[in-house]
């Protein structure tokens, strides 16, 4: 397995330097790294003749095609879309996350009982204003993060969470890791059956108030970052499993 990270931009041959720590660490552990610019679409040193792991940016379907042109990819950019955009998981998992529908900015939700509700889009997050509970907040998210009213949002059902409560278990091949060792939570590990064939990807859970596990949402893992995660760990535990899985 190749692993390709993002380079300066028209600087093919120095890593980012936000990447350069985990470039560094694989390399150091004997794993093929090399670099990739989005602009240029240049490689460095060569293309890869091994499939190749791409650990950088998130990257646009235009974007991920591109770089699927110019190297060997172990990732088809239908299955990197299946687990970066929430339309491509949710159905799989509706039942261990949120109830959640998928609606034009246009479409006002329902706000006539109090009703509060996480709203993003299909990848990115609005921060502090993601919750809304009245259309003035609404339409206050859309100006203000410049939502067009065409643009598809990931509108989800509202609940209380415990804080600091969230961590990041990055899927390997259907195996879930924890930081430091950490396990999934068994009410959640059926989740990792209805998620296959995808070989890499984070789910993001969290506790409820009330103490149950809950899926908040799931992710590619090659642009994943490592949240709670060090550098060694994560490549101990999860580039050294890519690493077994692809060549088994």
């Amino acid at each position: 397995m190749h692993i390709l990270y993002p380079s300066l931009p028209y600087e093919s041959w120095e890593a980012d330097p936000l990447w350069k720590p985990e470039y560094s660490w694989a390399g150091a552990a004997g794993l093929p790294v090399g670099l990739f610019d989005v602009e240029t679409l240049r490689l460095w040193p060569k293309a890869p003749a091994a499939p190749a792991l791409y650990r950088g940016w998130m990257l646009t379907e235009p974007e991920y095609k591109l770089l699927e042109q110019v190297a060997p990819v172990l990732i088809s950019h239908k299955s990197y879309l299946s687990a970066h955009l929430a339309s491509g998981w949710y159905e799989a998992i509706r039942e261990y996350t949120f109830a959640s529908t998928f609606q034009p900015a246009s479409h006002l939700p329902d706000f006539s009982a109090g009703q509060r509700y996480f709203v993003k889009g299909l990848v990115k997050s609005f921060g502090p204003d993601s919750v809304v509970a009245s259309g003035a907040e609404w339409q206050e998210l859309l100006r203000k993060h410049g939502v067009l009213s065409d643009e598809l949002l990931f509108v989800r059902q509202y609940a209380e969470l415990q804080p600091d409560s969230e961590r990041r278990y990055l899927v390997v091949g259907g195996v879930a890791y924890g930081a430091e060792g950490k396990l999934l939570p068994k009410k959640l590990e059926p989740a990792l059956f209805q998620l296959r064939p995808r070989l890499f990807y984070s789910l993001d859970v969290a506790l409820t108030a009330a103490g149950h596990p809950i899926i908040v949402e799931v992710g590619d893992g090659q642009v994943s970052d490592l949240k709670e995660w060090d550098v060694a760990d994560f490549g101990r535990t999860v580039l050294r499993a890519l690493a077994a899985v692809t060549q088994a």
